[in-house]
């Protein structure tokens, strides 16, 4: 296997990530436990997407903040660390720049576009009613704005030689992945509700520093020792049975849904209070996150291991499709509130009209254009174009 073969499930398991992200918006709108906290929550719920949900945010960001990390090593050896400063802000941060004040005016539309026509409205626009000055939320592009703070930190280590690069090699020493990673999510989480919330403010967040921060720092890691890793494919029954086992746990001790004074509060302080967490509830939360993303990450390692045209288009269209797919749910997913569709149809229409809204437009503004340019680079032949 040539070594640039062996990217080719980097690149699929990082839009698989970030696709995993329109399924896991959408089903938010169908979820009994979401159902005071989501914008275009539906009066017809169903407990499968509670586990839909519930599972999907114990893994999928951790699971792409792995990828990062790889990516972000992959860059600095092959180029150096001045030129991945560079791409880093080109293709993160000045997308956050750019996308960020368009996603409050669209926001702010799709919101008022869904007030004006669905019927019931959903709970939490009572809370627009009551907070008039709401924190300011970087939404769902959080993720940009934390993965840049991430390979700053990382580009001011390299820069620095700190610790003469002892630190790449953290995320795959056994003593991190078995003793200080599983520490480091546990207190990070420890003063977080459950689930725990994005990290979605412009202050930097410490809890994702230890959370998000460490998955990047495996990833680095991981990146270091990626020969090894078809060693661990004998231990994915293990590992998934394991996964299955903490995540019946974890639903059982899972605490009431949030109340919407709960939720006004929230808006009002900026995050929500921590009820009384049970130790044991956090313990169980992260094994089953380091256990799903571990089992994520081994099966993307051992079956997406291969490059065709449609893998090549999902990867290249996905980081757009998903700076833009909140806004687009909105807009589907109001008008579907006042029909009487089963919640199962509801839910496929909202994914599988997102996902074309997305790929076309990908197609007709984007693929050709300087936004693609901004968002994937250039374009070259045959060459896997690694991205976080």
């Amino acid at each position: 296997m040539n070594k640039e073969s062996r990217l080719h499930y980097i690149d699929n398991l990082r839009s698989l990530a970030l696709l995993l992200g329109i399924v896991f918006h959408a089903a938010l709108a169908y979820s009994p436990f979401f159902s005071n906290i989501w914008f275009t929550a539906d009066p017809s719920t169903h407990r499968l997407f509670d586990y839909i949900t519930h599972s999907l945010h114990l893994f999928r960001m951790p699971l792409f903040f792995i990828i990062a990390g790889f990516c972000s090593a992959l860059l600095i050896a092959k180029s150096s660390s001045q030129h991945f400063l560079r791409h880093r802000s080109k293709h993160i941060l000045l997308p956050f720049i750019v996308f960020l004040p368009l996603g409050f005016a669209v926001y702010f539309h799709a919101l008022s576009f869904g007030a004006s026509i669905a019927k019931p409205i959903p709970p939490i626009f009572a809370v627009f009613q009551v907070i008039k000055e709401p924190v300011i939320s970087t939404m769902h592009l959080w993720f940009l704005w934390n993965l840049f703070q991430f390979c700053l930190i990382h580009w001011l280590l390299k820069k620095s030689n700190l610790l003469e690069g002892k630190l790449d090699g953290l995320g795959y020493n056994p003593l991190f992945l078995w003793g200080a990673l599983p520490t480091l999510l546990a207190l990070s989480l420890m003063g977080q509700p459950i689930p725990f919330p994005a990290p979605d403010k412009l202050t930097p967040q410490l809890w994702s520093y230890g959370f998000y921060g460490s998955f990047y720092w495996l990833g680095v890691g991981i990146y270091k020792k990626q020969h090894k890793l078809s060693s661990y494919h004998k231990y994915l029954w293990p590992i998934s049975v394991g996964a299955a086992l903490s995540l019946i746990a974890y639903f059982a001790l899972l605490p009431v849904a949030p109340t919407l004074d709960e939720v006004i509060n929230a808006a009002s302080t900026g995050h929500f209070a921590v009820k009384q967490q049970h130790a044991l509830h956090v313990v169980l939360q992260v094994t089953s996150i380091i256990l799903l993303t571990a089992m994520a990450f081994l099966l993307g390692h051992r079956f997406l291991n291969y490059e065709s045209k449609f893998s090549r288009s999902v990867s290249n269209s996905s980081y757009w499709i998903y700076l833009i797919h909140v806004p687009v749910l909105i807009y589907i997913q109001m008008p579907l509130i006042n029909t009487n569709l089963p919640v199962l149809v509801k839910f496929i229409v909202s994914v599988v009209v997102t996902l074309l809204i997305g790929q076309i437009s990908y197609l007709l503004i984007v693929k050709n254009t300087w936004l693609g340019a901004l968002l994937n680079g250039r374009r070259t032949n045959k060459k896997v174009i690694q991205r976080a």
